[in-house]
């Protein structure tokens, strides 16, 4: 399938992830960029919000109830905000709006005038932005249903799969068929999403790949950096220090290699920036409130965000106390003080305020602890220190077998160097400091695995590429930092000049701001520009098995042989092999069930029976019995060793088992293309 076909689709995605979140956005208050880049995360929560209340009401998760119930949960929000702005009218003895019932209806459902409108300068830094992201992934996919080939991908295809296959994504329960029936908790916002949207899985898989860091990341990342860096003015040289911020949230490499390797959680990661902007905006700051018409409005907007972060990955929990406590710590710990010395009523909000914080991580701790547990016990091999401090200078994490070795994002980098000088000269956006390095600490924690400082790391898998969006985020804030310092001395200098008496006069430190804000412009979009080529390699790695040098599961014929060879078994057909193999691929491409469809040891007996024993099939009757019972008639097996040509060759078997070692006189071949072949398991007795 061509990315053209797949454009119905996607245009549906994105109005889904924008339209209802912008609405809600604009309902309580927020500006314009700030409904935009927080609009997925709200829609995320809605998701989640949904998933549940349909389980327990025992209604199907579908394209079309998903939209109904979105639509049914946006009016009373919609209603509710126009509703209180109107008392808030009334309160403060403005007049009710004058006209016919229906201009009276529009006045009050009309969202509150806050912030600029659109500007197009802005909107062409987001077409660039997009375009350099959504080059790197188009050309790194290739056509839009291949499938990726990490290990994780496997897993989530097939969850997704299932998801849709079964009409739930209640996130206790409905992915049970990935634990071998057990019931676990495991968040669905990501599968639930990429069930409702009308192509096969891997097509609608690789949409939220596209979307996300097209679109999503960058309009997150535009709409934090509006909301901490105004511009004094809508010409293009004094909005420099935004526009080349948009730009330059390309260079971060982060969302690339999880959107690429772990789609729940790089989905949270590209919901993330959308989300902080609006905790940027509801925290209490000094003068005048930007991009909100409404505290309470703020706050309530910021919560839904979190909240959908949360339901897509839990670990987003983490992740917004480590960019949000930073942030509301700085400006918090001031208002604080001030109402803590106001007297005792105040002293007791707060520690009201303060307990309740506590006895809800404390209630999260309890009930989560089960996941919480696996976490802690979480173990990888130890690494270098000093190599993940070189990957975070080089935003690198992950990428070494790439060539370039992410050379592009260290010019980002620098550039946040000079903004951390200026952040504490200036007394802005300190937090991001304490954000960047809180997680370069828990990049270095991930990899001593041996010692207690893992336990910090722990919510991150010990995996340093999960914490290194974190540091980028931090990042690109400090380099816009650096931008705005230097914009804001040039144009001191450049105002004294002209009022001077001697306006002709040569300014040395005129001259230096305006070229050192020159080059770093010019160096962080041309990182950009370089860091799409780079982009596009991270994303092929897993999917083209051409050039990915890491173990692969399916050649490009194999993905054809098996979407061929699925039209020619039944449909309650289910399929045994090696999962490795590419076999557990026939349930998300084809919608034929398989037996392993992931690529985990299972502890399920008859899997278990079946996995030790399968080579004894003609003389054990044992594997016949639980094969029957599994529904599993039909084999699948791949001779090629080297998948296609794979530099990195073929993926091997992820635990010991004997599924390669079918006798081939027990198996009659269905069909096959030479390497790969599809059998029926003739020696229990049946047939087709």
């Amino acid at each position: 399938m061509t990315w053209l076909q797949a454009l119905p689709a996607a245009a549906f995605l994105l109005a889904f992830l924008l339209a209802p979140g912008y609405l809600v956005g604009r309902a309580f208050g927020l500006a314009r960029l700030q409904s935009l880049g927080a609009a997925p995360a709200i829609a995320a929560a809605a998701v989640g919000a949904l998933t549940v209340l349909y389980r327990w009401g025992g209604v199907p998760w579908r394209t079309g109830t998903a939209l109904a119930g979105t639509l049914a949960l946006l009016a009373p929000c919609l209603a509710g905000a126009a509703a209180a702005r109107a008392w808030a009218r009334r309160r403060h003895g403005h007049p009710p709006a004058a006209g016919s019932g229906w201009e009276r209806l529009r006045a009050r459902l009309r969202p509150p005038a806050v912030g600029p409108g659109p500007w197009w300068p802005l909107g062409g830094a987001l077409g660039l932005a997009a375009a350099l992201s959504g080059r790197a992934v188009i050309t790194g996919i290739g056509p839009a249903d291949k499938p990726m080939q990490a290990s994780d991908g496997v897993w989530h295809l097939n969850a997704a799969a299932y998801v849709r296959d079964l009409a739930d994504a209640y996130p206790i329960g409905a992915l049970a068929p990935m634990y071998w029936g057990e019931v676990h908790y495991y968040p669905t916002g990501w599968h639930a999403l990429t069930a409702i949207v009308p192509e096969p899985v891997a097509v609608s898989a690789n949409l939220t790949v596209l979307v996300g860091l097209a679109v999503v990341w960058p309009l997150g990342c535009a709409s934090l950096l509006s909301a901490l860096f105004s511009a004094p003015s809508r010409r293009i040289r004094d909005a420099l220090p935004l526009l080349t911020g948009i730009v330059a949230s390309t260079i971060a490499t982060g969302p690339f290699v999880l959107m690429s390797t772990l789609w729940p959680y790089g989905w949270a990661v590209c919901l993330l920036p959308g989300a902080v902007s609006l905790v940027m905006v509801a925290r209490p700051r000094r003068g005048e409130r930007r991009a909100a018409a409404s505290r309470v409005g703020g706050w309530l907007a910021a919560g839904f965000a979190c909240l959908g972060l949360v339901a897509v990955h839990g670990a987003s929990a983490f992740n917004l106390a480590v960019i949000g406590v930073p942030a509301l710590l700085v400006v918090g710990l001031v208002a604080i003080t001030q109402r803590w010395r106001t007297g005792n009523r105040q002293r007791m909000i707060i520690m009201a305020l303060a307990g309740l914080v506590v006895l809800a991580v404390a209630l999260g701790v309890i009930g989560f602890w089960d996941q919480l547990r696996m976490l802690f016990t979480y173990h990888r091999p130890s690494a270098n220190a000093m190599a993940v401090l070189r990957e975070a200078f080089h935003d690198s994490a992950m990428t070494r077998a790439i060539r370039d070795g992410g050379w592009g994002g260290a010019s980002l980098t620098v550039v946040a160097a000079v903004g951390v000088v200026v952040s504490v000269v200036r007394r802005r956006h300190r937090w991001a400091i304490l954000t960047a390095v809180l997680a370069v600490l828990l990049m270095v924690a991930s990899v001593y695995t041996d010692g207690p400082l893992r336990v910090f790391a722990s919510p991150w898998y010990l995996q340093r590429a999960r914490i290194m969006p974190l540091f980028e985020i931090a990042v690109l804030v400090l380099a816009v930092t650096a931008l705005e310092g230097l914009g804001d001395s040039a144009r001191g200098r450049r105002a004294a000049l002209l009022a001077s008496p001697q306006p002709n006069r040569a300014d040395w430190g005129l001259r230096a701001a305006a070229a050192l804000l020159a080059v770093s412009t010019v160096a962080l979009g041309g990182a950009a520009v370089a860091r799409s080529g780079f982009h596009h390699y991270v994303i092929a790695f897993s999917y083209q098995p051409t050039i990915s040098r890491w173990p692969m599961m399916l050649s490009e014929e194999e993905i054809d042989f098996i979407r061929a060879s699925a039209d020619l078994l039944p449909e309650d057909a289910v399929v045994l092999g090696q999962p490795t193999n590419g076999s557990a691929y026939y349930w998300s491409l084809t919608g034929v069930d398989v037996v392993y469809p992931t690529l985990r040891r299972y502890a399920e007996a008859d899997r278990r029976i079946v996995a030790r024993h399968a080579d004894e099939i003609l003389d054990d009757p044992q594997v016949c019995a639980a094969l029957d019972r599994l529904g599993a008639h039909y084999y699948y097996t791949d001779d090629d060793p080297t998948e296609g040509g794979a530099p990195g060759g073929a993926e091997t078997p992820r635990w010991s088992n004997q599924l390669d070692e079918l006798p081939r006189e027990a198996l009659t071949r269905v069909a096959t293309d030479g390497d790969h072949t599809l059998w029926l398991i003739s020696a229990c007795g049946w047939d087709q």
